[in-house]
């Protein structure tokens, strides 16, 4: 994926927390409420896109997006696509040489 697309992903995921957070700012979401979030904004983000040499966009989204729920769980997803998106284009090249070797994998399979 190219590192314009992740930042695109990780934008659009780290608004959906956001806006909802601010919605709800008495309760905090739980891990599995915010895996959600950010597999929504990522999933959108990601297909906004066109990853080169992918036939299969949406195979290779949600298997970009398995990736990272295999890796991490909801709170970590987002403190990670918070950061990233505070550090700007750095922070989403770190986030894309965190997950190459995921990333390998999808490409492969899409």
């Amino acid at each position: 994926m190219r590192v314009e697309s992740l930042a695109l992903c990780l934008l659009s995921a780290a608004l959906i927390p956001d806006a909802v957070i601010a919605q709800t700012a008495q309760s905090q979401p739980s891990s599995a409420q915010l895996t959600r979030r950010i597999n929504d904004g990522f999933v959108k983000g990601c297909l906004a896109g066109k990853t080169p040499n992918i036939s299969n966009q949406r195979g290779y989204c949600n298997c970009m997006v398995s990736s990272y729920n295999s890796r991490y769980d909801g709170k970590t997803l987002s403190a990670i696509t918070q950061l990233a998106n505070q550090a700007g284009q750095p922070g989403a090249a770190l986030v894309g040489v965190m997950m190459e070797p995921e990333k390998q994998k999808c490409v492969a399979r899409f």
